[in-house]
């Protein structure tokens, strides 16, 4: 684990708590496949558009970053 160095520094970024979320054009599964057409059907009932889908890119992530510091996010594909 790092030390704890943050003593009499000042944070220049405080993120608490973000949340990311898209809104892709696409089902995003095989569209004849049981799964796309639950997906389908519990949609309808919610408004939601059709072909468009909501992807979660990040989840309650928190960090504080002092000068000079870097920080960066990997998602579950590399990116």
């Amino acid at each position: 684990m790092a030390e704890d160095n943050t003593q009499g520094r000042i944070p220049t970024v405080i993120a608490d708590d973000v949340h990311i979320v898209y809104r892709v054009n696409g089902t995003g599964g095989g569209r004849g496949s049981a799964t796309a057409a639950l997906s389908r059907m519990m949609r309808r009932g919610k408004g939601e558009a059709r072909g468009v889908r909501k992807v979660h890119a990040v989840r309650g992530v928190s960090f504080t970053a002092y000068r000079g510091e870097a920080i960066g996010l990997i998602g579950t594909n590399g990116s």
